[in-house]
């Protein structure tokens, strides 16, 4: 084969190559995709789009792939201003993807922070399906994140969400996912109202559901996600929250053959952050199953154990395992308590109220030893302006948080070894005396009645 006849085969195989849009990257426009298709079905996929968390510069385009769905494919407008519904305005682009939801939905992923139009296709059966056109909405209209949804229950194993979308007040349908615990699939509905039953289709306009979901299962961890999408298919607003179908009322209950005995918790703000919210318990030797609870706001009543509704959140140790510490990213105030099994009691802690906003925590390092004694030092400190402690809780320990010892007082005082004044106490061996210049710390919490942290006071120092 002379140089002529290998230039001309390799052009033919260049054309053959470009006409079956093997290489997107020289893309044809959706029409022409279209024609070469004889069964076209439009507006047969659901699909919408939504900013990242606080990242207008990442949109994710969601979209159900019915079983056997393939060859799917991402599609946009060559340039913003031209008429979204002209197919040949569209043109295939490349990218990534990944199955979200227990593989029942999919999700592009789009870098960029222009606005444009675009939709998304496969094939199935034969058939090509096109979406409606998506807005990309993601710098005039950034999606709101938010976990503000009521969760009531009809029964135990019957939740029911309520929530609003005030914000844009442009959605006009809602779409509602429920997953477990390791995000597996449960439903998926669609309903025009601000409102879902679990599992009732009264108002629910259709679903992506295979069989009829499944019962749940009391105190197991669900989590539950609305997609509120205007009429351009934008998303305006994402609700996600988790929900444990069994309140403490009923926890209680079934452990009604256990004692019932008290446990020491307190709640404060993390230092500088309304966001956040501390919740310190001291667990006794043998504890386990930790778990947080909490009521849906601040009016609720604090001795009814049916308003508290139980909350998957992490716990860490601190003070050297000693104590530890839920962590809750909420400024909401309410009520909240914490729970435990151990020597075949079951431990409650009594309620706490939070004040994040009306009662922030104060944190302070002003405080400093005086030596009376040698190696047994005097704190002495002033409380906030609210001044609404009625009780102190110290904690030493070294420099490296083992813990040394933890004391409480009524008295804006205290000295070191010396519990004179001492009206109680978590540790139940004498602690060891100070070693002369080494380093040990502080921490210091005045304590309201309803067990929230008016003042933390944090401070080294070195023993004399």
């Amino acid at each position: 084969m002379d140089f002529k006849k290998i230039v001309f085969f390799l052009s033919c195989i260049s054309i053959f190559s470009c006409s079956q849009d093997t290489d997107i990257s020289v893309a044809r426009n959706l029409q022409e995709y279209m024609n070469e298709n004889l069964n076209v079905e439009e507006n047969a996929v659901f699909a919408f789009a939504a900013n990242a968390s606080s990242n207008t510069s990442l949109t994710y385009i969601f979209y159900y792939p019915e079983v056997g769905a393939s060859d799917i494919r991402y599609y946009e407008l060559t340039d913003a201003s031209l008429d979204k519904g002209n197919f040949m305005n569209y043109s295939r682009e490349s990218l990534g993807s990944e199955m979200t939801f227990g593989n029942k939905l999919g999700r592009f992923s789009r870098s960029a922070s222009s606005e444009n139009w675009c939709l998304v296709t496969y094939k199935i059966n034969g058939v090509l399906r096109i979406s409606n056109p998506i807005k990309l909405n993601n710098t005039s209209k950034s999606t709101v994140y938010s976990n503000d949804v009521l969760i009531n229950y009809k029964t135990t194993l019957e939740p029911n969400f309520t929530w609003e979308d005030s914000t844009t007040n442009e959605s006009v349908n809602y779409f509602q996912i429920l997953t477990d615990e390791a995000q597996d699939f449960i439903s998926g509905t669609y309903t025009e109202e601000t409102f879902f039953q679990y599992y009732d289709e009264t108002n629910v306009n259709s679903n992506i559901n295979d069989i009829t979901p499944s019962e749940l299962i009391a105190d197991e961890i669900y989590n539950f996600t609305t997609f509120g999408i205007g009429e351009d298919n934008w998303v305006n607003i994402i609700i996600e929250e988790q929900f444990i179908p069994l309140n403490l009322k009923e926890y209680v209950a079934l452990n009604s053959e256990k004692e019932i005995d008290t446990l020491f918790a307190f709640a404060g703000n993390a230092n500088g952050n309304k966001q956040e919210t501390y919740i310190y318990f001291y667990p006794i030797e043998g504890a386990y199953e930790y778990r947080y609870y909490e009521t849906e706001n601040a009016m609720a009543d604090p001795a009814e154990l049916a308003n508290y509704k139980r909350r998957n959140l992490s716990h860490i140790a601190q003070f050297g395992g000693k104590l530890r510490r839920f962590s809750n990213t909420s400024s909401d105030e309410l009520w909240c308590l914490v729970t435990y099994l151990a020597d075949g009691k079951l431990h409650m802690s009594p309620a706490i109220k939070t004040k994040n906003l009306t009662r922030t925590t104060v944190w302070s390092t002003d405080i400093n030893p005086t030596y009376p004694e040698v190696l047994k030092p005097v704190f002495t400190w002033s409380d906030t302006s609210f001044a609404e402690s009625e009780q102190y809780f110290q904690v030493f320990t070294q420099n490296d948080d083992v813990f040394l010892s933890g004391t409480f007082t009524t008295e804006t005082t205290f000295q070191y070894y010396n519990e004179s004044n001492v009206v109680g106490k978590i540790h139940t061996d004498t602690p060891p005396s100070l070693v002369i210049d080494d380093t040990y710390k502080l921490y210091l919490y005045g304590l309201s009645a309803d067990n929230w942290v008016n003042l933390v006071i944090q401070k080294s120092f070195i023993a004399e």
